[in-house]
Order: structure tokens, then C-alpha cells, then sequence
């Protein structure tokens, strides 16, 4: 495990391909993991330079930017990205070039979409292998709208000076919300088990003043009636003509009816706070494209994250009361847990020492039967002692060591079963 602050004064105290040996990883994946960590790395170079006494200073550590990971460890969670390109002084023709005109996270994209897993019907959402993919739910045939949309919205919002990125569900309290591909959008549970739809693994956020907003494209779905045509096949049922023949038989079609995916998008913008229900959506209808609406777009998801800070603040504060709610019941069950275990331990104990008793004078009844015989036989004529001490011997070894210290030994005291905790307050409410 390193963290950002690690990292950074281990990549300038030793060359990069040393320090990946000590990691058992590459130096081209350790550069990624800098760039995705937002730590700065020597140039080429560098090393000679400072052999040479001419190496500039190392540049400061950035902070650490929101939604992204401050910790790494080989093998574990973080999203490692293409190593960045190397920085270069900038000409004007590079400054006025400088927009891309494709966004990191919409590079590759399509192929991942299209690395599916098998679909049922041809109205069926992708399914992809891969998830730490941009949160967009498409059908084959809606995917590069989709995808095309998404690319100029997160470049107008970065152009604005707002960060599209992906983060972990677990930072934080951050959560993904679901609303469905119907008509009308519809909040779902956040975790439902019968839902075997696609769910990407992070959350696609912009970062608005600090803080984020939740973003996912969804392609609309509506109920269609579809027709068989044979085969396993369906089609539209607008789309059917019926075959002509004498040898086709009205019996062999019928119709059912679907959700089926329109080519519509519907854009949500969301709060990922998990105590902060705010949602807002923009949907296409018609002729009317979420392309041609996307100025107004952006200035309401920049309204959108205006209103972020006062929420988030009221439910962080609400995750608090709920966290000390949470402690004082925890400990208040730890208190009846002990005082529950204590209890049982010295009823256990006492229950043991009883049946130790009870075993003893059973014993002790036994010794003092065997004695009596002894006595009773030493009196007899010496041609009848024999067979009978004989017996009295096996009789001994039948009932055993008579000697109590052993079950004495393995009687345990009720500290011994349970060492009991202690609590500032005695008395805890009912």
C-alpha cells in the first residue's frame, strides 16, 4: 500500500524502473499509476541532469482531487488509466487546438460497448464485460448516439471548467442511482437482486465547485407490439407484411408486447449522496435531440451543482446524527452482550461445579462401598478371600481413580470462560 505522498517522494528519489522491480510491477504501469494518481514524475532524462547537477527542482505534489483515489496498492481497486502524453511547451497553433475532439472517457468506448454478452433479442440493452465504462444503458442500435451525445457533453462541460471523470462507489458517500429505461423516468433501488440489467462499476460525475453530480444517459424504452415471423424471430408489428401464398396460415404468427428501445435519450443528472434525493432529467421527444438543446444543458447542470453544497451539508450532518444513533446502540448492545455473557459464564460455572459435587459423592459413596467390602472380606477364613479380593480388584478398576483433585482441576471459574469488558456506565436504557 503507497499512498499519493509516498508515491510522489519515491518516484523522485529513484529511477522509475528500480522502484517498479521493488513493486514486481512494470515502469510503463507505474507511470500509469502516477498519472491516475495525479502524481508528478521525472522526465526523461531527468536522472542524468541530476547526476550532472543540472536537474531542475521536482514541482510541488498536487492536491488530491476530488473522487480520486488517494492510495494504491499493487493488484488492488484503482482504476489505472493510459499514461498521460508528457507535457510540451505550448505554440498557438497547439493553444488553439487544444480542445480534443474526443473525451478520455468516450476513447474506446465503442469496442467495449460492443464486447458484450450474448443478447436474448434484438431489443435487448448491452450487456458488456467490461464495467468501468461510462454509465450509458444503449441497445446495439442506440450506442453511438449515445456515445456521440456523451462526448460533446462531457467536452461543453470541461470547456466550462468542469472535470468528467469516474469514481469508486465506496468514496465516501457516494451512490449510483438507476431510473430506468421507461418513458418516464422512475428512481429504483439501489441494489436489487432480480434486476440482472447492465450497472457500471463506477459512478460517472462532473466536479462542480467541489462538489460532484452524478451523471447517466439512458436509452428510452417503450412498450411495442411485435409480431413472430418464425424462426425465433420478431419483428415490429408495423413493420410486417404479410406473406402471400395459398401455403401460409394466419395460425402461424401472433404478437407480444415489449419494452423496446426507441433510439430517445434521456439524460439524468443526479445527486450521489446517499442521504440527498435530487434528480433532474432532459429527454428527447420527437424530432427534438439532446444535441441541439446542449447549452441549456450545461447551464442546467451547472444550476444543478449551485444547489449541491447546502444538500451535501445537510446530509452529511444527517449521516452524523445517524452514526452517533448507531454508536450509542452499539454500545448499548455491547452492554447487554457482556452483562448476557457474564451471567451465562458464571451459570455455566456454577452448573459445573454442582455436577463435579454430584460426581464426587457419587465416588465417594463407591470408595467407601469398596472399603466396607475390604474389611468385611479381611474377617473371612483365608480360602475364601482369594476369589473375593480378586473380584474387589476388578471392581476397582471398573469404577476408576477415586481421587476428586482431577475433576477439580478441570472445573473452570466464570472469568476463565468469559473475561468480562468494562463500561464507563453501569446502567444503560431500556
Amino acid at each position: 500500500m503507497a499512498t499519493r505522498e509516498e508515491l510522489y517522494a519515491a518516484v523522485w528519489t529513484e529511477p522509475l524502473r528500480k522502484l517498479a522491480k521493488r513493486f514486481q510491477v512494470s515502469d510503463s504501469y507505474l507511470a500509469r499509476v502516477c498519472d491516475s494518481l495525479n502524481v508528478p514524475r521525472p522526465d526523461a532524462g531527468y536522472w542524468a541532469k541530476k547526476d550532472a547537477g543540472k536537474a531542475p527542482p521536482p514541482p510541488a505534489l498536487p492536491a488530491a482531487r476530488a473522487g480520486e483515489p488517494t492510495k494504491w496498492q499493487p493488484g488492488g481497486s484503482v482504476l489505472v488509466r493510459r499514461s498521460m502524453p508528457r507535457a510540451k511547451p505550448a505554440t498557438e497553433r497547439a493553444l488553439r487546438n487544444a480542445c480534443p475532439k474526443t473525451h478520455g472517457l468516450i476513447q474506446g468506448a465503442m469496442g467495449d460497448f460492443l464486447k458484450t454478452r450474448k443478447l436474448e433479442e434484438w431489443w435487448s440493452y448491452l450487456k458488456p464485460y467490461k464495467r468501468n465504462l461510462v454509465d450509458i444503458t444503449a441497445s446495439r442500435t442506440g450506442l453511438e448516439h449515445a456515445l456521440t451525445f456523451a462526448n460533446a457533453l462531457f467536452l461543453a462541460l470541461e470547456a466550462k471548467g468542469h472535470r468528467v471523470s469516474l469514481i469508486d462507489r465506496n468514496y465516501g458517500s457516494a451512490r449510483r442511482l438507476a431510473f430506468g429505461t421507461g418513458e418516464q423516468p422512475v428512481q429504483q433501488k439501489e441494489y436489487d437482486p432480480n434486476d440482472r440489467s447492465w450497472a457500471p462499476k463506477r459512478l460517472t460525475v462532473v466536479h462542480i465547485d467541489g462538489h460532484i453530480v452524478g451523471l447517466a444517459l439512458v436509452e428510452v424504452a417503450v412498450p411495442t407490439l411485435l409480431r413472430y415471423v418464425g424462426n425465433n424471430t420478431y419483428v415490429r408489428d408495423t413493420d410486417y407484411i404479410a406473406p402471400k401464398g395459398r401455403f401460409r396460415h394466419p395460425v402461424d404468427t401472433w404478437t407480444i408486447t415489449r419494452e423496446c428501445p426507441t433510439g430517445r435519450l434521456r439524460l439524468m443528472a443526479y445527486a450521489p449522496h446517499c442521504r440527498v434525493d435530487l434528480a433532474e432529467h432532459w429527454q428527447e421527444s420527437g424530432k427534438s435531440r439532446l444535441l441541439a438543446r446542449l447549452p441549456d444543458i450545461v447551464a442546467g447542470i451547472q444550476a444543478f451543482g449551485a444547489r449541491m453544497p447546502a444538500l451535501v451539508a445537510r446530509g452529511e450532518a444527517q449521516l452524523e446524527c445517524e452514526r452517533r444513533q448507531y454508536e450509542v446502540e452499539e454500545r448499548q448492545r455491547a452492554i447487554r452482550e457482556n452483562r448476557r455473557r457474564i451471567e451465562e459464564s458464571t451459570r455455566q460455572s456454577q452448573d459445573q461445579l454442582d455436577a463435579l459435587i454430584h460426581h464426587w459423592s457419587e465416588i465417594r459413596a463407591r470408595s467407601e462401598f469398596l472399603e466396607r467390602l475390604e474389611q468385611d472380606i479381611a474377617g473371612l477364613p483365608a480360602s475364601e478371600r482369594g476369589p473375593l479380593l480378586a473380584r474387589l480388584a476388578l471392581a476397582r478398576e471398573l469404577i476408576g481413580p477415586t481421587d476428586p483433585m482431577p475433576h477439580f482441576r478441570a472445573w473452570r471459574a466464570p472469568a476463565e470462560r468469559y473475561t468480562p469488558k468494562h463500561f464507563e456506565e453501569d446502567e444503560i436504557s431500556p
